[in-house]
């Protein structure tokens, strides 16, 4: 059954009742005074690294215009480049289907309209009653007549009863012959010349077992379908066209759009300070440690349960390995000539064998540092292990020392520092619990003042405390059963055992049995740290694997802990999963379909037009909806185990996976699904019919993704604006839980924003509305109406809204656009098939021709763009040199305090305890004790006084929101240099401020890492040496002043 006109019309109208609705209350409720920090938070946040966003005005509505013309600059200075990147993105989307709706609705949907095939289909077929012999079929066995479901709504399928008898054998070579049933009586058949007269004298004839009779049901939406074109028609030429022009006109877009994409990238990479991951990489797989091994992982995982043989041989070949590491490499100038000399003498015994391989393998050791088995003359590749352990014990069985030899034997003086990875597991749990522990006991103070203010009574409060929980502190001090305490004197007592706790297990972690096989190796240039990010470092690939280091904020220490071989076990692990959850989830993708087929109570809810919308125009992508709601939380379990090294590795990962799991189950599970459901009857009496199914229901099952793309642009859309959910959480706890600023401000503060969830949705839709744009072309308006939506929703949300959870500097870009690209093939098979389906001449073989133009492109991208995606190119590398070099007039000046710096950069969270925190906590804990007790503490209850930024004053003209806090962007003939808000601790050893060069305001091309001026209220432009293509410099819309002095970067 599917949506007709009616119910579309009517879904759409609730769709847009509800977005009206959530616009008018956002509007209202993003200044109200209960929760304006909610939907605004970055205007209020008082952390001096944060980027304030520009004010917004207060009246009604006039935050959209605002927001849609918001410069770039101000898009990366709160939002970051992800931000900024995202939103290109959706921009993208928008100008792409504002392109393909426009073609298709003016070539393609009157074409469609006008093609008469469904009318003709939906008429009655003459059939079976023409047939002069069916009179004779009605007394003995009459033919069947069913519907596809169990309603007169769905195509009526009529079928000959069985007239000949399947089991009859073969008839006698070069003949052919058929045995009737018993309950067909042949004699009342007349032959053709008693029925067509005497010039069918010499004919005979037979009932065509295999006949089915169709009677087509549609609604009125499939007449705008190419379901209404009639097979064979020169009209289908018309779609061919249009593919061909929707296709370049894509290959343009995304070829500039890639541009925009390294543009950002190479200004994220210009951008980063130094010292940081700009100068870092991170080593993993560093041999000769133990931890990560399959001995070591064998009594430490399930691996345990290995039979006991099979762990022995590994625990000798360790062993081996570690005594290999005693031997003696030669040293010396080699000479080849005399070793092939001698090597080649006449041989006459087994001593004269073994004598002339000794002194060739003498002869080739003198060439380097070379191991030759002198028994065989054979030259063995160096063994990374075994330098490994000789570099360690010849380092006293430092590690550290063995690493920072290697590290400097290849970049002598530019190794700055080298910081080893320390095995946490245990350390971790002290440190979370001692988290929580300090949450409530601050939490309990703030509900204790917030009660003296209020003129309350403070009556002591007791916890139930179950000290086997504990360890032996606990049963030792509470004994085994659960007993009630003081909440101050258990926080009090429970805090300084933990503090105790983490310290001792801090100095355990760092014990040389603890070292994870990974370190972080910061060089003094940035151009040593891109040749170690890009090159190899051994030839044993299970070994020194080197990368650009990520973010120290957003590492998954516990993941560095894996080798190699564990890496990829656990990636096929999940690959297996991930493949098992995509067969699983076809089960409720296929019910949805089944949904929409259940006519015999689908006819009775199609008789009250609203409930007929609700079954085939909401209530199908609702459920949808719900059923991939857990899909992204499985996937980002199933990436941290795979051993994915940092949130945006794993936040990235789960754009790839979860787009491609929803083109599994979304669209080719409905597709399939939604295709052959209301003809299954059809199908499974004569399979031959799958062509003639594929040509008339498909275009039908693209109506079903046009309703999922609608619910997506108008509901989906508007709930992400309001966050209904978080505001529901939000406006309980503020008013019923949160009872103190302190505790109010954990509420609406620091609201993370990731991309795993919000992309793929994106891509998909791209993927939708492109695959079906010339199949249903009403659907190309309603994909541009998604991607407006979205560009406004989002946009408002990365700079007033969301906190970035990391910084990728635009790496979602190569998931999007090879997701993008997944949607042109889809695109060019599915016309490739539909209109050769359509029996057109020629258009089928057109279109997949375009298969090639994918293929070609795809890879000139790939070519073209995504290398210099990695790191920065070694000479915009040795200009930053360059540049530090002239800010700190000393080219080794990281070099200084480098140490202490990195030990805190690239230092696990769980050593990074807070001293200061402790003492202020344990400070008002005690004294709000002593309140309790009897005592009095003024100061603790006294009320904050007002600040400038407590609260968002109104500015003199009443229409324009401010803020707390940040930084107000200024204007002037001066370069604006604004503070990250994503900014790491100070560079190391650096003597410049941490600045971001505010980047162009045009949303198109501009150069990398360009600075942007306010000169009376319009930006100009400053044009960047490391410009990377001469034509992505602005023509228009920019005046260039001239330079004066290197620019900051």
């Amino acid at each position: 059954m599917a949506t007709d006109g009616k119910s579309l019309a009517i879904t759409t109208g609730i769709y847009s009742i509800i977005a009206i609705v959530v616009f008018i209350l956002f509007s209202k409720w993003r200044t109200a005074r209960l929760t304006k920090k909610f939907f605004s938070p970055k205007l209020f946040v008082k952390d001096p690294g944060s980027a304030r966003p520009p004010n917004v005005k207060s009246r009604f509505g006039a935050w959209v215009p605002q927001v849609l013309y918001m410069s770039e600059a101000d898009l990366i200075r709160c939002g970051g480049v992800d931000a900024a990147m995202y939103i290109k993105i959706l921009r993208m989307g928008f100008e792409i289907f504002c392109v393909v709706a426009f073609f298709t609705l003016v070539i393609i949907l009157p074409i469609n309209l006008t093609g008469g095939e469904v009318d003709k289909l939906m008429a009655t077929p003459a059939g079976l009653e023409t047939n002069p012999l069916y009179q004779y079929l009605v007394p003995t066995a009459a033919p069947t007549t069913e519907a596809s479901g169990d309603s007169s709504e769905e195509n009526k399928i009529t079928t000959l009863p069985d007239i000949y008898n399947s089991t009859v054998g073969d008839a006698p070579p070069g003949m052919m012959w058929w045995n009737y049933n018993s309950n067909i009586n042949p004699d009342a058949y007349q032959t053709p010349e008693e029925v067509l007269g005497p010039a069918f004298a010499t004919y005979g004839w037979m009932w065509l077992q295999s006949y089915q009779e169709i009677e087509y049901k549609f609604s009125s939406l499939d007449k705008t379908t190419i379901a209404n074109v009639t097979a064979g028609s020169s009209r289908l030429w018309a779609h061919a066209v249009v593919t061909y022009v929707v296709s370049f006109f894509i290959y343009y877009w995304l070829w500039k759009y890639n541009k925009e994409g390294l543009r950002l990238r190479i200004f994220y990479l210009l951008n980063q300070p130094a010292g940081a991951e700009s100068h870092t990489v991170l080593c993993q797989d560093v041999p000769g440690v133990p931890y990560g091994t399959i001995p070591q992982r064998a009594d430490g995982t399930l691996l345990k349960l290995i039979p006991k043989s099979i762990k022995e041989k590994a625990y000798q070949q360790t062993a081996m390995l570690a005594r290999k590491g005693t031997g003696t490499f030669t040293h010396g100038a080699g000479k080849v000539g005399h070793a092939v000399e001698g090597h080649a003498k006449d041989l006459g015994g087994a001593d004269d064998i073994e004598s002339a391989n000794a002194a060739a393998a003498e002869a080739l050791s003198g060439g380097g540092k070379m191991h030759i088995d002198p028994s065989s003359g054979r030259w063995e590749m160096r063994d990374a292990w075994v330098d490994a352990v000789q570099g360690i014990q010849g380092h006293e069985g430092s590690v550290h020392g063995m690493v920072e030899e290697e590290f400097r034997k290849v970049y002598h003086d530019d190794l700055a520092a080298v910081h080893m990875v320390h095995d946490t597991s245990k350390l971790d749990p002290l440190v979370a619990e001692y988290a929580k522990v300090r949450l409530a006991a601050t939490d309990l103070v703030d509900n204790y003042i917030s009660l003296k203010r209020r003129g309350k009574e403070l009556k002591p409060k007791k916890v139930t405390v179950i000290g086997a929980t504990m360890g032996a502190w606990g049963r030792e001090k509470y004994g085994m059963k659960p007993t009630k305490v003081d909440a101050f004197e258990f926080y009090r007592d429970r805090l300084t055992e933990l503090r105790r706790g983490i310290l001792e297990e801090q100095g355990k972690a760092q014990a040389p049995h603890s070292v994870f096989p990974a370190a972080f190796v910061t060089f003094r240039r940035r151009t040593s740290q891109v040749v170690a990010a890009r090159t190899l470092m051994s030839e044993d690939l299970s070994a020194w694997r080197c990368q650009a280091a990520p973010r120290a904020e957003e590492i998954v220490w516990h993941s560095l802990g894996f080798r190699i071989w564990e890496r990829s076990a656990r990636s096929l692990a999940m690959y297996a999963a991930y493949i098992a959850m995509a067969a699983f989830f076809m089960i409720p993708v296929a019910a949805v379909q089944g949904l929409l087929s259940l006519n015999s109570f689908a006819g009775f809810l199609n008789s009250i037009p609203i409930l007929g919308a609700l079954l085939t125009g909401m209530l199908p992508g609702l459920a949808l909806k719900i059923f991939l709601a857990l899909v992204p939380m499985i996937i980002t379990a199933m990436n941290r185990f795979a051993g994915m090294i940092s949130e945006s590795q794993i936040d990235l990962g789960l754009v790839s996976r979860y787009f491609y799991f929803q083109v599994i189950t979304l669209f080719l599970g409905s597709f399939i699904a939604g295709t052959f459901a209301n003809q299954m009857k059809q199908f499974i009496a004569d399979p031959g019919s799958i062509i003639t199914i594929f040509g008339t229901s498909a275009p039908q099952t693209a109506i079903f993704f046009m309703t999922y793309l609608l619910l997506e642009a108008l509901l989906t859309t508007s709930l992400t604006l309001m966050r209904v959910v978080p505001l529901i959480i939000f406006w309980v706890k503020s008013s019923l839980l949160a009872s103190t600023e302190r505790a109010k401000e954990r509420l609406w503060s620091n609201q993370l924003m990731a991309y795993g969830t919000v992309v793929p949705n994106d891509t998909i839709a791209f993927l939708l509305g492109l695959t079906f744009c010339t199949i249903c072309p009403i659907i190309a308006p309603v994909a541009c109406a998604y991607f407006m939506f979205n560009y406004l929703v989002w946009k408002y949300q990365q700079v007033y809204v969301y906190t970035p959870k990391y910084q990728s500097g635009g790496l979602v870009w190569i998931r999007v656009f090879d997701q993008c690209m997944l949607g042109l093939i889809m695109f060019h098979l599915m016309m490739t098939a539909i209109l050769g389906v359509k029996k057109s001449i020629g258009a089928p073989i057109l279109c997949f021709l375009l298969l090639a133009f994918d293929f070609v492109f795809w890879v000139a991208v790939h070519s073209r763009f995504w290398r210099p995606q990695e790191c920065l190119s070694l000479i915009s590398a040795a200009d930053m040199d360059a540049q530090d070099r002239g800010s700190q007039g000393d080219s080794f000046a990281l070099a200084k305090g480098v140490d202490a710096q990195m030990r805190d950069r690239y230092l696990s969270p769980s050593f990074k305890f807070d001293d200061e925190e402790h003492e202020q906590a344990m400070t008002e804990v005690q004294r709000m004790a002593a309140v309790l007790a009897g005592g009095e503490d003024e100061k603790l209850f006294a009320a904050p006084q007002p600040t400038e930024d407590s609260e968002a004053p109104q500015s003199s003209e009443g229409d324009v929101e401010s803020g707390s806090g940040g930084h107000t962007p200024a204007s002037g003939p001066d370069a604006v240099a604004v503070p990250r808000s994503d900014a790491p601790p100070p560079p190391l050893g650096a003597a410049r401020p941490e600045v971001v060069t505010v980047v162009p305001t045009s949303e198109t091309a501009a150069g990398a890492g360009d600075a942007a001026h306010a000169r009376d209220g319009q930006p100009s432009y400053q044009p960047s040496p490391y410009t990377t293509a001469q034509e992505e410099v602005p023509t228009e819309g920019w005046q260039a002043p001239p330079q004066q002095g290197p620019p900051r970067v």
